[in-house]
């Protein structure tokens, strides 16, 4: 069984670690990435452990019970001995077992290896979003004639430039970040969400993410950030713009996906968290596929 001396915060310098284990398998889920880990890792209260050769995740979100991340690795024989020593480490501290983040694939392999051992429920809000990139890039045909028309009032109304984030302008997409979410003081999901933004621009050489912005004015307006999540797909980790430029979201959108993504066939755009207006967000935009999720309880 594990012990709470077995688990350890995650910090930058274990990207390494967490890459050999999710690496292992090419996967389309955009949790399973070392980014996402370290960004959140505070707001989640992430931890990690090694277990018979697998990544073995736990976490707590502000004041809900702690869960269970599917243990991740190279040899699926050790699947079921690390799945079960969390299991057994949360029923000692007397947490339910709550297993999150579990795509089909780990689903037929929790199955298989632990037959009629847990009750799996579909988490829709965590469904992650899949596009093609080209349908970003070109926005062709009927259905995405309202994100044309909204690129086109951009255009008509705003000069601007796209630019690669780099070092000469990381400190003003800083600037422009804690601008924005200081317009909204009391709200905790922003607040998060500033703090996440900010580690993830201050390390964005050591975490591989790319990114891009729009310059309106002299001044970042909008901003996204992104990585490769596997071989034919990128993961959008952040996407943040000034709503007061008509058309922002829309043109940061296009312009990110066709600067730094044409030469990948996917974009995984993560998913809506069950907010109606994100999900609505997600939807216009015509995903080609869902990556489906569910959680797992113990019988």
């Amino acid at each position: 069984m594990l012990h709470d001396s077995d688990f350890k915060e995650i910090e930058l310098g274990d990207k390494e670690v967490f890459d050999k284990y999710i690496g292992k398998r090419i996967h389309d889920n955009s949790e399973f990435n070392f980014t996402n880990f370290f960004i959140w890792r505070y707001h989640y209260k992430l931890n990690f452990s090694i277990y018979k050769n697998h990544l073995c995740i736990i976490g707590q979100y502000r004041n809900t019970f702690p869960i269970i991340f599917p243990p991740l690795g190279d040899q699926e024989s050790g699947f079921d001995d690390a799945l079960m020593a969390i299991v057994a480490y949360f029923k000692y501290k007397g947490y339910p077992v709550n297993i999150k983040s579990i795509t089909d694939p780990i689903k037929e392999i929790k199955e298989e290896s632990l037959p009629g051992k847990f009750r799996f429920k579909h988490d829709r809000d965590m469904y992650d979003y899949v596009y093609l990139s080209e349908d970003l890039i070109n926005l062709r045909g009927r259905k995405y004639q309202k994100k044309r028309n909204h690129i086109n009032r951009f255009l008509s109304r705003y000069t601007y430039d796209y630019e690669p984030i780099t070092k000469d302008n990381l400190e003003e997409c800083l600037i422009a970040e804690i601008e924005w979410a200081a317009g909204r003081p009391k709200d905790n999901g922003i607040e998060e969400e500033k703090v996440a933004i900010v580690e993830a621009l201050r390390n964005m050489e050591t975490l591989g993410i790319k990114g891009g912005a729009l310059r309106i004015n002299d001044r970042i307006q909008a901003f996204s950030l992104g990585e490769e999540l596997n071989p034919n797909m990128a993961v959008i980790h952040i996407e943040k713009a000034n709503v007061e430029y008509e058309g922002s979201y829309a043109m940061i959108n296009q312009q990110f996906a066709e600067n730094s993504w044409s030469h990948l066939k996917y974009i995984n755009r993560e998913e809506d968290m069950g907010i109606h207006g994100l999900r609505k967000a997600k939807k216009s935009y015509h995903p080609i596929k869902m990556i489906t999720k569910y959680t797992g309880n113990l019988i």
